[in-house]
């Protein structure tokens, strides 16, 4: 499927679930998803977001190495718009700005600067093994690439950049932080995993939850993207909305999707994709395009994108995975599970034993939360 119809209806999935509370008190991603994500939500100007964050000052000390309040409040961003934020946003969804960050709950912020601490205890025990902290720059590129891949240029992803008011070398470091804490991960506790006990625990782990493994409901469809945003001028609108709707005419009348494409080549405000991949049925979009009969065309669906107006194509039904086609992910998860397991406690006793300085006053007052870090995933 191609990368709009992905930012089309994924973006717009992760941007209701902004309004979702998170359930526990804290839960982060991996990193290279969660920075895509809020990369593509934030849509506050950003002359609003920099005006907020002139005052930068150490808020904590670890072992003589500081936490600064703009690194918390740049934590504070990834987590608010990623897939499970920490707090119930507005209805205004990616209006957010920095000021409503700072104003979080300071249990929040000291959740938070609980899991910054707890980085910076494993990035120098990655100094003092032997990981170099400056040694990742292949690495890094690789995963901002993967990130700039979603952008239709790069202009886009720099521009998000300055929207939501991140130094490109933030971004640059912040990955390179999570690379080296899952390489430490891997060298520190992957060695003390009993890989027999994780083969014997992952059939039984298959048939008690049987009901994870159930492939979803697959639709494949075609569809057109009639570009066409809120900050357009509104002539523009009109003639894209005019556009999606003679497009949709024109594919009900038996036009196929590369004749449109042919008789509209040279039309900016066009996106097609005639020849799709499955997917599953998880976004409302998607379910609107799965209640059509097959071979039906939809009416101009409005999408914050523009209108997409699709064709069903197939439609499959669920289908419960066997064990072989998914026993590789559940030893993957529970050895993920073990690490976290083995990682949290040593963190716990580095903790105990270095010196660790809350030097906000508010979030001094708050006691020592005992979280941990994200889970991390693909640990092999």
């Amino acid at each position: 499927m191609g990368g709009c119809e992905r930012s089309v209806e994924d973006r717009s999935k992760e941007c209701r679930k902004h309004t979702d509370a998170l359930c526990s008190p804290f839960y982060a991603l991996h990193i290279t998803f969660y920075v895509s994500l809020y990369l593509s939500f934030i849509a506050t100007p950003s002359s609003g977001l920099t005006e907020e964050r002139v005052i930068d000052y150490v808020i904590a000390v670890v072992n003589d190495q500081p936490i600064t309040l703009r690194e918390l409040e740049n934590e504070l961003i990834l987590i608010t718009i990623v897939n499970d934020p920490l707090i119930t946003l507005s209805e205004r969804g990616n209006e957010l700005t920095i000021r409503e960050i700072k104003n979080l709950p300071n249990t929040v912020k000291r959740a938070v600067l609980e899991m910054l601490i707890e980085q910076k205890l494993m990035l120098q025990k990655a100094a003092d093994i032997g990981i170099l902290l400056w040694s990742w720059g292949k690495n890094v590129n690789a995963e901002i690439q993967a990130i700039k891949s979603g952008y239709p240029d790069e202009a886009l992803f720099f521009e998000d950049l300055k929207r939501i008011g991140l130094e490109y070398q933030e971004v640059e470091e912040r990955l390179r932080n999570d690379l080296i804490v899952k390489e430490l991960t891997v060298r520190q506790f992957r060695s003390s995993i009993d890989e027999e006990q994780i083969n014997q625990e992952a059939p039984q782990y298959f048939e008690q939850h049987r009901s994870e493994f159930i492939e979803p409901v697959q639709i494949q469809f075609q569809y057109i993207l009639v570009r066409s945003k809120p900050e357009d001028a509104a002539d523009l609108q009109t003639q894209a909305k005019a556009l999606a709707e003679t497009i949709a005419s024109q594919l009900k009348a038996d036009t196929t999707f590369q004749e449109i494409q042919g008789a509209y080549r040279d039309n900016p405000l066009l996106q097609v994709e005639a020849e799709p991949q499955p997917f599953p049925i998880d976004t409302e979009i998607r379910q609107t395009i799965a209640d059509l009969e097959i071979n039906e065309v939809s009416q101009p669906i409005p999408m914050p994108e523009g209108y997409l107006i699709a064709k069903l194509l197939k439609k499959e039904s669920p289908r419960q995975k066997t064990y072989p086609e998914v026993s590789q992910e559940i030893q993957d998860k529970l050895i993920g599970e073990a690490l976290q397991k083995q990682r949290k406690a040593w963190l716990a006793e580095q903790k105990e034993a270095a010196d660790i300085r809350i030097l906000d006053a508010e979030l001094a007052k708050i006691p020592r939360q005992n979280l941990s870090m994200s889970p991390t995933q693909d640990q092999d």
